[in-house]
């Protein structure tokens, strides 16, 4: 990989995700907006388990322990589009959006810890509610309408370390990330001449608030993957992990703007605070024949009931999620293209932290994807003088919420395209 061109990709790519809108889901107007499940396009295809499985060759997002699995220095991209169909009890509407998913760099020496920079989406906010009610006063029937917006949303610079240690069995890891975002919030309030229906004209004292929220937040994760052999003849691996996360500092700044139109008035003002994040806790096991297959469990629980945000609790619940998935390539080492062609499959189930009057919204889904090798020859783990570059595809196909005890609906499907470059940088040279 030439250097250069990889601090342009990254400059060019972090311009990208400050200016990308990521969501049109109304649900996303909760706490801090949708949280990313930030995993590499490999991991996406397996239902998102991660927090295990071998990452010999890409970037684990999810577990800093697995940095200690790399064998090339790696460069790990990925973009993302997704569909949404968000359906009420009256109303359809589907809308097309996507961008970049991540960027990181993970680079091995010879001896010691490996290490792990990048950067993504943190948090996304975008939405756009429109509620309309009919009023009469003398004869006369008004409209009242409200319209709810928000956009914006927190990235994160993050860096870590993994180490291998007693005969490769123990590995940890250690990452710290800078999260930063700015997130505006509208309301808007008019009062139309006509019912809801026929209304367009007759603005009567059209008011709005407008929020900007700008965060900050330090969080630290440290996580571990236990690896022991099940079978030494097949080289079949068992593996353990598990993952904590805390934030250990954040602020806020929110500036307020009230508007009134019909007297041209306007007041704002500025308040300081904080958002407080709740602890984030992971566990993963897997079983794999490295190159071959692997199969593979996680399960991750935030409670959210400790969100607050400028000393105001939120009124969320706890979140947790299971994923579900496994890889198979028929022969890695294989001449033939198709045979080393890895097939990938999974599914999730999460609660999340959102509910409506004691109804939680269940997040559902299956996955599929694909990683289509780069070179033209077989190769396998232990082979470190030849890199095994992949362009790797998934397609996540979900529902959130439903019509019959919720207000809304979310039908999506997720492609992403990814991206993993293998090299080898740190070889010491020999002259005879």
């Amino acid at each position: 990989m030439n250097r250069i061109s990889i601090l342009i990709l990254m400059t060019l790519v972090g311009l990208q995700l400050s200016a990308q809108t990521l969501t049109i889901s109304p649900y996303s107007r909760y706490a801090i907006g949708d949280i990313f499940n930030n995993v590499s396009t490999r991991h996406a295809g397996m239902g998102g388990v991660s927090i295990a499985t071998d990452s010999y060759f890409n970037i684990n997002f999810q577990n800093p322990a697995g940095y200690a699995d790399l064998l090339f220095t790696t460069m790990d991209v990925s973009a993302f589009g997704q569909l949404y169909g968000v359906r009420t009890g009256t109303q359809n509407s589907t809308q097309f959006t996507g961008g970049f998913q991540n960027l990181a760099f993970g680079f091995p020496p010879n001896k010691g810890p490996k290490l792990v920079i990048g950067f993504s989406p943190y948090s996304t906010v975008g939405y756009e509610i429109t509620d309309r009610k009919n009023l009469y006063f003398q004869d006369t029937t008004f409209t009242q309408e409200t319209i709810y917006s928000g956009e914006g949303g927190m990235n994160q610079l993050f860096i870590g370390l993994g180490q291998d240690m007693f005969r490769h069995k123990l590995r940890l890891g250690i990452s710290g990330a800078a999260r930063f975002g700015n997130t505006q919030y509208n309301w808007t309030n008019q009062l139309l001449e006509g019912d809801s229906l026929t209304s367009t004209v007759g603005i009567y004292q059209p008011t709005s608030i407008t929020q900007d929220v700008y965060a900050r937040a330090l969080a630290v994760q440290g996580g571990f993957i236990y690896q022991d052999t099940l079978n030494k003849a097949s080289t079949i691996l068992f593996r353990i992990g598990g993952t904590a996360e805390y934030t250990i500092g954040s602020s806020a700044d929110r500036f307020t703007t009230f508007n009134n139109s019909y007297v041209e008035d306007s007041l704002s003002g500025m308040e300081f605070g904080e958002i407080v994040f709740p602890p984030k806790f992971g566990g993963g096991i897997s079983i794999n024949r490295p190159g071959f297959w692997t199969i593979g469990a996680d399960f991750q629980y935030q409670d959210w009931s400790l969100f607050q945000t400028f000393g105001e609790n939120a009124g969320l619940s706890p979140e947790y999620k299971f994923s579900l998935g496994s890889e198979f390539a028929p022969d890695p080492t294989s001449l033939n293209y198709m045979k080393r062609i890895q097939y990938r499959v999974g599914a999730y189930y999460q609660q999340s932290y959102i509910q409506f009057a004691g109804q939680p919204v269940l997040d559902y889904g299956i996955t599929m994807g694909i990683g289509l090798p780069s070179s033209a020859q077989g190769n396998n783990r232990f082979n470190r003088g030849r890199s095994v570059s992949r362009i790797n595809l998934s397609v996540e196909l979900g529902r959130r919420g439903n019509t019959n005890e919720l207000p809304m609906e979310e039908l999506y499907a997720r492609f992403r395209l990814g991206v993993n470059i293998n090299d080898t940088w740190f070889i010491k040279r020999v002259v005879d």
